[in-house]
């Protein structure tokens, strides 16, 4: 019996579970073996042990803010989700350059994440609907959220090329190796 080939690594859970730490991971692995990465990843932003929001850092160290609690904002803004304003343009500014497929194969392309924030973007929808199509050639690592939401995070999720993984805090210290055989194997059939 043939294996399957993926090309999208897709991780979902809880907020909180891990998924950040772990793309983390299996990037700072994949680069360690000579093979590019790219991308970015949200991190939380605190303050004395308080969450005040959101940035977006990419692999090669650009930072930029994402969201921000709202009662630190000077002024009010136009995307919120909870207590938290979305900085879209600072967010597209950062975010958006580290999507680029660089010349050089192989290639990993990692995006954390794929939420409700980053698609008040319309640019960066746009750019997941090309980087997710049948024809495209990227290998991608990238986290969902959970629950079921927007339809384009859907065709993500039930993507025929993507195989996903349920992050949870039982499995997150050892899954890691089974996600980077995965990827291993699609990089290889890539190059």
């Amino acid at each position: 019996m043939a294996t399957k080939n993926y090309k999208f690594f897709i991780l979902t859970g809880d907020p909180g579970v891990g998924k950040t730490t772990l793309t983390k991971k299996i990037s700072t692995e994949i680069r360690s073996k000579g093979i590019k990465a790219t991308g970015f990843y949200t991190e939380e932003v605190r303050k004395n042990r308080t969450r005040e929001g959101f940035d977006v850092v990419t692999l090669d160290g650009s930072r930029g803010r994402l969201a921000r609690d709202q009662s630190l904002l000077s002024g009010p803004v136009k995307h919120k989700v909870g207590k938290y304003g979305v900085l879209i343009h600072e967010f597209e500014n950062v975010a958006m350059p580290s999507l680029a497929k660089p010349d050089t194969q192989p290639h990993l392309l990692v995006i954390d994440e794929i939420g409700k924030m980053e698609f008040f973007s319309e640019p960066f929808k746009t750019a997941i609907r090309t980087i997710f199509a049948p024809s495209s050639n990227c290998t991608v690592l990238a986290t969902i959220p959970v629950r079921r939401s927007d339809q384009l995070i859907e065709s993500i999720r039930n993507n025929s090329q993507a195989k996903v993984w349920m992050v949870t805090r039982e499995n997150r210290n050892s899954i890691h190796e089974e996600i980077l055989g995965e990827i291993n194997t699609a990089m290889k059939l890539t190059v």
